[in-house]
């Protein structure tokens, strides 16, 4: 049987530019372990997600992660309007200012709200964003294929 590489998709929300700050890292990366690999910022068009074995969703969490938390209202907005995610797998991001939050308990309870399989969470430090950031492309390597 030919190898086929599957495909992934980072939907993120852009805002102030947070998540910017890891995605082409973690596309190239994600490339390097095999897999095809697109980006979409939300707010930029509609996306069809059929193609894709499963989804990287990204948030900024802004300042005490109190008020900021994630996921951020144009990412909910999003996951809200998307059918169903049945039979996706879901991994979750956030890149954060001061602290996570419970970005990754509202995050997880709105993909598993719309049928996903839940893979994998990683919060970055918008100072260090290179920290820890092998762990999505690892656990897609493993979880996803």
């Amino acid at each position: 049987m030919p190898f086929r590489a599957l495909r992934l998709c980072i939907v993120y929300d852009g805002t102030r530019g947070l998540c910017g700050r890891v995605v082409p890292r973690m596309k190239e990366m994600l490339e390097h372990r095999a897999f095809v690999v697109d980006t979409h910022e939300v707010g930029r068009g509609p996306l069809d997600l059929a193609p894709y074995r499963g989804v990287i969703l990204g948030t900024p969490v802004t300042g005490l992660a109190l008020r900021g938390a994630g996921p951020s209202a144009r990412l909910r907005a999003w996951v809200e309007s998307v059918p169903s995610l049945e039979g996706q797998k879901v991994a979750v991001f956030c890149v954060y200012e001061i602290r996570p939050g419970n970005t990754f308990d509202r995050m997880k309870n709105l993909v598993l709200e719309k049928g996903a399989e839940f893979v994998v969470e990683q919060a970055f430090w918008v100072l260090a964003p290179q920290r820890d950031d092998h762990v999505i492309p690892a656990e897609c390597m493993v979880r996803i294929r």
